[in-house]
């Protein structure tokens, strides 16, 4: 029979990269509920400082730690500060990213392209790859928790770049899974869509101020759009989701309450990838100058 103690995190101290704002924020915040101490790496060493602060004030120990986390060298400092002042690791969250700037394919630059691998996806790897060659010398067990979405598995046109390196997590998640999963650790990935929060102000506030005659209802016929307003009509559940959604998740994905549960993404959407986003493409513009 499960214990309620399994979702618990007591002392246990979690890493949670991107988590000065937005999901990371939430995230955060939520492992420190569950009894984790937490250290917060951002490469916004403020936003990192006040979340941090944040967790303080749960009566649990935090650290807020200046890293870009698509640098080796970053991550390894920020990781071996992390277990010098708060212990060894027992969970991370690989949050951090970058969704901003969405275009067409044919208007991205391959240094464009490269910096979206880079900030969704080599992240992941290093921070990954860092805290489990740990864990294997030491014969501990971990938890992975990487944020993927679900623009990873369906198409989402003008978000190709963001689109490819969250669908490498994906799979990056799938295949750590397996080689590490021997050695007790555990990989899994959240992807979540229609989450509004501060870090995507661009297509949160979109969604939200979606009208009848915005771009997300251009091809609709005009009989009965005035009943509608936005995305969350074409939403099974009916809302957004917010970042405690994402959050609680992240707690389960975490715990032992998912003991046996690796190399999985579960999607949090409120149902719209299960009917097929019945609504259309998101509403974006349509960029026709491709040499902007």
């Amino acid at each position: 029979m499960l214990d309620v103690s399994a979702i618990l995190l007591t002392d246990k101290t979690a890493v949670v990269t991107g988590g000065g704002q937005g999901l990371g924020e939430a995230i955060a915040l939520n492992l420190a509920a569950f009894g984790a101490n937490v250290a917060v790496l951002d490469i916004d060493e403020g936003s990192a400082r006040r979340t941090a602060e944040r967790v303080r004030e749960t009566g649990r120990r935090s650290l807020a730690v200046r890293a870009d986390v698509s640098l080796r060298e970053d991550v390894d400092a920020a990781l071996e500060r992390t277990r010098r002042e708060l212990g060894e690791i027992d969970v991370l969250v690989n949050n951090a990213g970058d969704l901003t700037d969405p275009r067409p394919a044919l208007t991205i630059t391959d240094e464009r392209f490269d910096y979206f691998l880079r900030s969704n996806l080599r992240s992941v790897w290093l921070c990954s790859t860092d805290v489990a060659r740990r864990w294997i010398e030491l014969g501990r067990p971990g938890a992975i928790v990487n944020l993927a979405t679900t623009e990873a598995i369906r198409g989402c046109p003008n978000w190709s770049a963001y689109s490819a390196a969250k669908a490498g997590i994906i799979n990056l998640t799938k295949t750590l899974s397996s080689e590490w999963g021997p050695h007790g650790i555990r990989v899994n990935a959240i992807a979540p869509d229609y989450t509004p929060s501060p870090g995507t102000e661009f297509s949160g506030r979109r969604l939200n101020d979606a009208d009848p005659g915005s771009l997300v209802f251009r091809d609709r016929p005009a009989a009965g759009q005035e009943s509608l307003a936005g995305v969350a009509p074409f939403i099974p559940l009916r809302r957004y989701g917010s970042p405690d959604d994402t959050a609680g998740l992240a707690i389960f994905l975490a715990s032992e309450m998912s003991a046996w549960i690796t190399g999985q993404t579960i999607v949090v959407d409120g149902g719209s990838l299960a009917c097929a986003r019945v609504e259309g493409p998101l509403p974006l513009p349509m960029f026709l100058d491709l040499d902007d």
